[in-house]
């Protein structure tokens, strides 16, 4: 546990500056196209230090992946949950989402949607690779 511990906080801390980054990024990029943004100190701020605290938590949870007690199925529940839990919170404390019902359910059914897709790719591309792995073995006996 401590070991997990310690991973989850390396991986967080060395992650964390990639939020503000990409929200750097995306300001550029409306900048450019010549979107109008009236930001005050205070959306910045809070956009920096909730981006930041999001990549923390982001990549920190994937240390999911190496406890290998919790089986597939329960470390894809406890890494997609906390995807949702931080992507939806920190829309929601940045306003980049309206707090509505329709708002919150058509973010709810991309993220599920992209989330269960982008596993559905992962399974087969994995299992494919384990397919050829299998057939090499047996080949060489």
């Amino acid at each position: 546990m401590k070991k997990t511990l310690k991973e989850f906080l390396r991986r967080g801390l060395l992650f964390s500056n990639g939020g503000p980054i990409i929200y750097s990024v995306v300001i550029l990029i409306l900048e450019l196209c010549k979107v109008e943004i009236n930001l005050t100190a205070i959306d910045v701020f809070k956009a920096v230090i909730s981006t930041s605290l999001m990549a923390f938590l982001i990549a920190g949870v994937s240390v999911v992946w190496q406890i290998e007690k919790l089986g597939l199925g329960f470390s894809v529940l406890i890494h997609g949950t906390s995807l949702y839990i931080c992507y939806i919170g920190t829309y929601l404390l940045n306003n980049w989402l309206a707090f509505d019902f329709k708002s919150i359910g058509i973010f709810s059914l991309v993220f599920i949607g992209s989330y269960v897709l982008i596993w559905i790719f992962i399974f087969l591309m994995e299992k494919k690779r384990a397919n050829k792995l299998n057939k090499t073995l047996l080949n060489q006996k």
